[in-house]
């Protein structure tokens, strides 16, 4: 199989659109569009999370570092976009969109789910990281934010 004939087989693949937040040891904040996001088990409340090594929020997403979950509603394309652009990275915690006081989550997602990390595993060019969910807040109606077929949907 080719990278292209993957690629195009993937697109069929739709999924919530989440961003992945977390604090580093330092007190720098960072952010990544994701939708590379799994539930992994109901007991205990675990995420997978897949993680491109190349990602500014890669080192500092190390075990028993906490980190947020944000799955982003349909109105926040633009959250989306500005987590996902390297030309924007300086720019993402430049807006209310945030709560700064702890672990950093968006303040209108779809769901904030808090974890702590608990084991990260290398593949080839990411690194699969594993969460114990340890709190976990939604919105009562399904409005999610959805992307398939290298667009968002709905």
């Amino acid at each position: 199989m080719t990278k292209e004939q993957f690629l195009i087989a993937m697109r069929s693949l739709a999924a919530s659109v989440s961003v992945i937040s977390a604090r580093d040891a330092f007190g720098e904040t960072y952010a990544m569009t994701a939708s590379s996001v799994t539930s992994l088990s109901i007991d205990p409340p675990a995420i997978l999370v897949c993680v491109n090594k190349d990602a500014s929020i890669h080192d500092t997403l190390v075990k028993d570092a906490s980190l947020c979950i944000n799955i982003l509603q349909k109105n926040q394309q633009e959250i989306s976009n500005l987590c996902s652009s390297k030309d924007s990275e300086s720019q993402r915690f430049e807006n209310d969109f945030w709560d700064l006081s702890d672990t950093p989550f968006l303040k209108d997602a779809q769901a904030n789910i808090f974890c702590k990390i608990d084991q990260t595993h290398p593949y080839h060019s990411h690194t699969i990281v594993l969460a114990k969910a340890l709190k976990a807040q939604s919105l009562g109606e399904f409005n999610t934010l959805m992307y398939g077929d290298g667009r968002y949907l709905g």
